[in-house]
């Protein structure tokens, strides 16, 4: 198989990929008044029950200042609330508000129509392949050396 040069290679492709991706769900999510990382948090809001801003950097690739601002924006919004962990005092908690909740399903259905979209004409088995080569290549970024040698 030849592969067309103006592609770029496998992180050239993924960055763009990615890119695409984000810049296609902002937009979408714009009518609602959030990006996708708001989106995101509203989900993991929404599926994992009490979750603290610090467990949702890994999440929405961002540090706790980017978390604690986006946060702030849908306390602003209305969609979120926070409290003290029953856990551990000094951890705050997010909870969906009545409105989070609504706005969740409604930008879950729109995720999922997306979903379907961007893996049109595209198996399972295929799919399968890619999460694992993807997988694959995170594992081995994540164990190179910090100076490559």
């Amino acid at each position: 198989m030849v592969r067309d040069p103006s592609s770029g290679g496998v992180g050239h492709l993924v960055i763009r990929l990615a890119r695409e991706l984000r810049t296609a769900a902002d937009r979408q999510l714009a009518e609602y008044g959030l990006t996708m990382q708001q989106a995101e948090l509203l989900f993991a809001a929404s599926t994992r029950g009490e979750i603290s801003p610090g467990n949702l950097t890994t999440l929405l690739l961002t540090d706790e200042a980017g978390v604690s601002r986006l946060v702030d924006r849908l306390e602003a919004k209305g969609l979120v609330r926070t409290r003290a962990s029953e856990h551990d005092r000094r951890a705050l908690t997010l909870d969906l508000t009545p409105a989070g909740r609504r706005m969740t399903a409604k930008i879950w259905r729109l995720r999922s129509a997306t979903n379907r979209r961007v893996k049109a004409g595209i198996s399972e088995r295929e799919l399968e392949q890619v999460h694992s080569v993807l997988l694959r290549i995170s594992k081995n970024i994540a164990e190179m050396p910090e100076v490559l040698t």
